[in-house]
């Protein structure tokens, strides 16, 4: 009996291996050859000629034909199998309307701001007369920040989030620098508000009431006394005995003392150092250490002390100074 031979495992992997290898080397050889395109026109005469290889037309065949059926893939994804996220899109659309929304309002905003910053300067000029704006206070201190926005960037609504944010900011540095400007002007002039408010204004009668008999200075002597004259230190309005007398300015009552022979009179104690007095009265509606407002009643027309009728002697003072012409206070009404 013949012996048969077996091919081992190995053997035959290798047999296979060498298979594939003609097979490879086979494809690879008919793959170099080439296939030529010739475009010819219609005179019959060769305009170009390309030469492909078979590979290589395989090649872009099959990347052709992946291209088409995962375009076809994705039709039929979007189109049946996609599910839609509305409340994302409905967010989205939500969020682009309040920043278009914003961006108008901040057009409105940078209006309010120059206009603002133009108020500010006149105020200032306003307070501290031909000094400008920028001198009154140093800025190293405040908040500065620069800002570079590409023009054409802001035609896309991407990017339009980024443009309100940083229009918002300018505004808020321009803001920041504003208000120590704004706020010391105020300061001043509501300092400067309080002084005029404080001071004695207008006439101690009503308007109407009364007539001036007797002006600021030296005049003569009415009781004819003394040859020379006299320095007469207020202003005397005559009106009839009763007359209603008025404060000129706030203040509080200080102590009722006779003044060279004012005779019955008040005195009330201003701020920043005013006071003012009133003479000849025939009666005191207040006391000392009362506070009065600029109108309160005070006390009532007389001819207490040295008067020659029925009058009141209106001074107006600062500290331990001269007495100061009242009718400068009086016209300040």
């Amino acid at each position: 009996m013949a012996e048969t031979y077996v091919t081992t495992a190995y053997e035959r992997l290798q047999i296979a291996h060498l298979r594939w290898r003609k097979r490879a080397q086979k494809w690879i050889s008919r793959s170099r050859e080439k296939v030529s395109f010739v475009l010819i026109p219609n005179d019959e005469k060769p305009f170009a000629q390309i030469e492909i290889s078979i590979g290589m037309l395989g090649f872009l065949f099959g990347l052709s034909l992946s291209l088409v059926l995962l375009s076809f893939g994705l039709l039929v994804y979007f189109s049946f199998f996609f599910d839609r996220n509305l409340s994302l899109e409905k967010k989205t659309e939500t969020q682009l309307v309040s920043f278009l929304f914003y961006d108008l309002l901040s057009q409105d905003l940078r209006d309010s701001v120059e206009e603002l910053e133009s108020t500010t300067e006149s105020l200032n000029l306003l307070a501290w007369e031909e000094i400008p704006e920028k001198e009154m206070i140093t800025q190293d201190y405040l908040l500065k920040e620069e800002f570079h926005k590409d023009a054409s960037e802001l035609d896309s609504n991407l990017l339009l989030f980024q443009q309100v944010v940083t229009t918002y900011t300018q505004f808020g540095v321009r803001l920041g620098n504003l208000v120590p400007n704004f706020q010391n002007a105020i300061d001043y002039l509501s300092m400067r508000e309080s002084i005029f408010y404080s001071m004695p204004r207008g006439r101690p009668l009503r308007p109407g009431v009364g007539v001036v008999t007797s002006t600021f200075g030296y005049r003569s002597d009415p009781f004819g006394i003394l040859p020379v004259g006299e320095y007469h230190s207020g202003i005397d309005f005559a009106a009839g005995e009763g007359t209603p007398i008025y404060a000129t300015g706030p203040g509080i009552i200080a102590v009722d003392t006779a003044v060279g022979g004012l005779g019955k009179s008040v005195r009330i104690n201003h701020e920043n150092g005013f006071f003012t007095l009133y003479g000849h009265c025939s009666l005191i509606l207040v006391n000392p250490g009362d506070r009065v407002k600029r109108g309160d009643k005070i006390a009532l027309v007389g001819q207490t002390g040295k008067a020659t009728g029925a009058h009141v002697h209106y001074e107006v003072r600062t500290g331990l100074d001269a007495p100061l012409d009242p009718e400068e206070y009086i016209n300040l009404d």
